[in-house]
């Protein structure tokens, strides 16, 4: 079995430590092993990307052991194509990061420490295919952002950390709330074993059956939902969820914008592919034109915000959220063409691809090409297949050359 993700989400943990022990005065000595560990990360990412057999589609480079069994919690890690791209990212914008603060003289051994745990934080986010195990990676990244932003910030930094703190705080218990719920009804914190459920509406019918005396009982997966909707929507951020990214960015110093806009915006965005599609794509398809509403007032607002600001970084954090919004976008309007189709890996490719054409067969067995957008039920569906194709410069094969 091999270790290469605990030792890629090791070496900064470790590396942090070992900074966060040195005295301010040793400046040049924190800056060079903050880069050290940062490339080292950097250079196990790349291994992972040229061992990585993208012909296979499956999870790669997994490690699984029981570590609470009684409570159904696993050490599992793992990584396919959208976790590997994540992970590269990461190790990419972090040491720009630690290069764009190198001189920073502030307490230095702290804040590359923070820096470098955040890091620990993101791979584990993005390799960590349990939700217990998950769930420490998810705040490990959260907390360090924190205190960067506080200590380090601008004029207004501890409003601003305090907004940040209360926001993610606020989702991240919902989120918390939503899979101790899910863990009782199933007894499994796994998201490979909870997708496999929700394919067969296993998942559904144990969430119901936890309160049979319940006359809306059949509602409860949907409330379950909203809970870890909320989790990853505070974090994406989705208007109106949004107003704390403005500040944070505005006030935090410019390498840990670099990380927020560059990483740990996206940290949502995986969240919604990695869990909640494969997990909810029933509750999904069942408020499906609300969420692209949603996803649509996300780009336009934004967009309008980000005129009218004057100070770049907070256009910046505006253009951050209208990019998400898009992204959102492309994942409900995949979700509103594959509609029927209770598969949640062609979702997530789907969603990945933007708008999708699906081929359907006719009695006589020869194929055509459908573009389905044009066949949806669902009016915003069929608008927001069409933006995304539009902004994806990507012609529908169903139409002629």
């Amino acid at each position: 079995m091999n270790h290469w993700l605990t030792i890629l989400t090791l070496v900064p943990f470790l590396g942090g430590l070992v900074i966060a022990g040195l005295g301010a005065e040793r400046k040049n000595l924190v800056r060079g092993l903050a880069l050290a560990c940062s490339l080292v990360g950097l250079g196990g990412a790349l291994c992972l990307w040229l061992h990585f057999e993208a012909k296979t589609g499956e999870l790669q480079f997994i490690e699984k052991f029981d570590w609470v069994k009684s409570l159904g919690i696993q050490y599992f890690l793992g990584v396919d194509g959208l976790g590997l791209l994540m992970v590269l990212l990461t190790a990419i914008v972090t040491p720009l990061a630690i290069l764009a603060s190198w001189r920073m003289d502030d307490r230095p051994q702290v804040y590359h420490a923070l820096i470098l745990w955040l890091q620990a934080g993101l791979f584990g986010t993005f390799t960590a295919l349990n939700f217990f195990h998950w769930f420490l990676f998810w705040e490990l990244g959260l907390i360090p952002a924190f205190f960067l932003i506080k200590l380090w910030g601008g004029p207004k930094r501890g409003p601003a950390a305090t907004q940040f703190f209360i926001y993610t705080m606020v989702g991240s218990v919902a989120l918390l709330l939503s899979f101790l719920v899910i863990r009782l009804a199933t007894g499994s914190f796994d998201f490979i074993d909870l997708a496999n459920m929700a394919k067969t509406g296993e998942l559904n019918t144990k969430l119901a059956a936890m309160m049979p005396w319940l006359s809306w009982k059949s509602n409860i997966g949907l409330i379950v939902f909203f809970g870890a909707f909320l989790g990853f929507a505070v974090k994406v951020p989705a208007i109106p969820f949004h107003t704390w990214l403005p500040a944070a960015y505005a006030e935090a110093p410019s390498p840990v914008t670099m990380l927020l806009t560059g990483v740990m915006s996206k940290m949502g965005m995986y969240g919604f592919l990695r869990i909640l599609l494969p997990i909810f794509p029933e509750q999904i398809r069942q408020v499906l034109t609300p969420l692209l509403w949603l996803a649509v007032a996300t780009i336009v607002l934004s967009a309008c915000a980000a005129f009218a600001q004057r100070d770049l970084k907070r256009m910046l954090a505006y253009s951050s959220i209208n990019h998400l919004g898009y992204c959102l976008l492309a994942l409900f309007a995949a979700t509103s063409v594959v509609t029927g189709v209770n598969n949640s890996d062609l979702q997530k490719a789907a969603a990945l691809d933007g708008a999708r054409c699906k081929c359907s067969t006719t009695a006589s067995r020869r194929q055509r090409c459908s573009c389905s957008c044009r066949s949806s039920k669902n009016a915003a569906g069929a608008c927001a297949a069409l933006m995304i194709s539009a902004a994806s410069a990507k012609s529908c094969p169903c139409s002629p050359a």
